[in-house]
């Protein structure tokens, strides 16, 4: 006869309570939307509150901020116990060191894949260095067709800079990003901004 003693309880490991700072509501819904593909490994966190205890692995993008982002961090460390990962768009490898050097746990760009992010998150998580090679890959060819500048164009996009930003963001005319926002469109088979940022956050490229 089995007894209570000789009874192994089997208890199934909680998923990664992540948490997202600062960030508008298109990229909170791309990344919830990323994690649920893999439900048993890593959620979004109900709470609004990125200081909340119930965040594991908090993610932030420093890049563009309206400080420096070692002063970004810095705020951002001294209100939360999470792990921090840097989610961005930026491919800059100059720009990754900055921010692993400044403090983050990793980094990782906002074109990687779900299962990407999952597993920096589940890394990170571990406390081992993440830090994407999406920087070393800029030169390769994208998947979707996209020239480099398209892809750099997309990226400013899904980051919410308006036409006019881009042009100065990449010294363009604005007549030259209209015409490769509309290349874009016709290679990711979208027709509006949003279908465009919505695509950007769940397709690498």
């Amino acid at each position: 006869m089995e007894t209570a003693g000789n009874i192994i309880e089997s208890r199934a490991v909680p998923p990664i309570r992540v948490g997202v700072v600062e960030e508008p509501e298109l990229v909170m819904l791309g990344v919830d939307g990323m994690l649920r593909r893999h439900p048993d490994r890593a959620a979004l966190t109900a709470s609004a509150d990125y200081l909340s205890p119930r965040v594991d692995v908090l993610l932030c993008d420093p890049v563009g901020r309206t400080v420096d982002l070692e002063g970004y961090l810095d705020r951002v460390f001294a209100a939360t116990a999470a792990r921090v990962l840097a989610f961005t768009w930026t491919t800059d490898e100059a720009t990754a060191r900055r921010v692993l050097a400044a403090g983050a746990h990793g980094w990782l760009s906002k074109a990687s894949s779900s299962a990407d992010l999952v597993a920096a998150v589940e890394a990170v998580h571990r406390g081992e260095p993440v830090a994407e090679a999406e920087a070393h890959r800029t030169a390769d060819p994208s998947p979707t067709g996209l020239s480099g500048r398209e892809r750099e164009v997309l990226g400013l996009i899904c980051r919410g800079f308006s036409n006019q930003e881009i042009a100065d963001e990449l010294f363009l005319s604005v007549n030259s990003v209209k015409t490769h926002i509309r290349q874009i469109y016709q290679k990711i088979g979208v027709a509006r901004r949003a279908q465009a940022v919505a695509w950007g956050l769940a397709h690498p490229y």
